[in-house]
């Protein structure tokens, strides 16, 4: 039986999981990008003033949040083509994984913005800034240390998440993993390597989004609220 050394040794083992490792780490990236400003826009139309634009942001986060990842997949990839709109499965992962996660960084953000006193907004809006640049300047960078440590796991959890696109025939890391344990029938390798890659960018978000984190909260402080005196 082959040693897991000689195993990591083989020339096509290597090619086979760089090039799932490539496409996995693109289609996060991209996805993470589009996640981001979907969460922001969530978060805005959450607290917007309007009710037809903060019911519209509401109904987004809850649709995408209770319905499985995976329905959503096979709803882009099958349905869409069912009524002749053709998207490359690359396609539908990055846009089920952008709505998907935008959803729940809308309430990411939007707990981390609720969490600086009203009077900040209300201080910016008196300087004769608008709306948008008082959450753009003043709100979301006091926000950003309460914001960064769950913004950080659900980046992760896209990562792992990016697992599924291989159930619509994206060629990912874990296509690769699942194809080489059951053609080549060495399950133990190609899993354990594969849990130790995704392992591997988990951590390297993680260190990431730590080392921002430091950053922030050296940089910017949230303003408390003044108290009234007794």
């Amino acid at each position: 039986m082959p040693t897991m050394m000689t195993f990591l040794q083989s020339p096509h083992i290597h090619q086979a999981f760089l090039q799932g490792l490539q496409t996995t780490l693109s289609l996060s990236f991209i996805a993470i990008l589009f996640a981001l400003l979907l969460g922001f826009i969530g978060a805005y139309g959450r607290m917007s003033n309007h009710k037809l634009i903060r019911s519209l942001a509401t109904a987004y986060v809850e649709l995408f949040r209770n319905t499985p990842l995976l329905i959503q997949l096979y709803l882009y990839y099958r349905g869409l083509q069912s009524i002749g709109i053709l998207l490359s499965p690359e396609t539908c992962g990055i846009l089920a994984l952008s709505l998907y996660t935008g959803a729940y960084l809308t309430e990411v953000f939007r707990s981390g913005l609720l969490s600086i006193p009203p009077q900040q907004l209300d201080a910016g809006l008196s300087l004769g800034l608008s709306r948008f640049h008082t959450y753009r300047l003043i709100l979301i960078p006091q926000a950003l240390p309460t914001i960064l440590p769950p913004l950080g796991n659900q980046l992760i959890n896209l990562v792992k998440n990016s697992s599924l696109v291989a159930f619509i025939t994206v060629s990912d890391l874990f296509s690769v993993i699942y194809k080489g344990a059951v053609e080549e029938f060495r399950p133990i390798e190609y899993f354990l390597v594969g849990a130790t890659l995704y392992l591997f960018i988990s951590l390297t978000l993680s260190a990431l989004v730590n080392l921002a984190e430091y950053w922030t909260s050296k940089r910017w402080k949230p303003v408390m609220p003044l108290r009234g005196t007794a």
